[in-house]
């Protein structure tokens, strides 16, 4: 299994919200994994996800 790494700062995540568990799609353009992160965010690649900390600091 591939370790999640925060596209920002290399941390490892550990988890990922549940709601992105239930809602993982395969783009059939990029070729990549993608998960539902809310209606503020949209899909999000699993190659850019970010860590809870990094996360924060971009909804400010």
């Amino acid at each position: 299994m591939k370790n999640m790494i925060c596209y920002n700062c290399g941390n490892l995540i550990e988890t990922i919200p549940l709601h992105c568990g239930h809602s993982m799609t395969l783009n059939e353009n990029t070729n990549r994994w993608e998960c539902f992160m809310g209606p503020d965010c949209g899909f999000i690649n699993l190659d850019e996800m970010l860590c809870s900390k990094c996360a924060q600091k971009c909804n400010m």
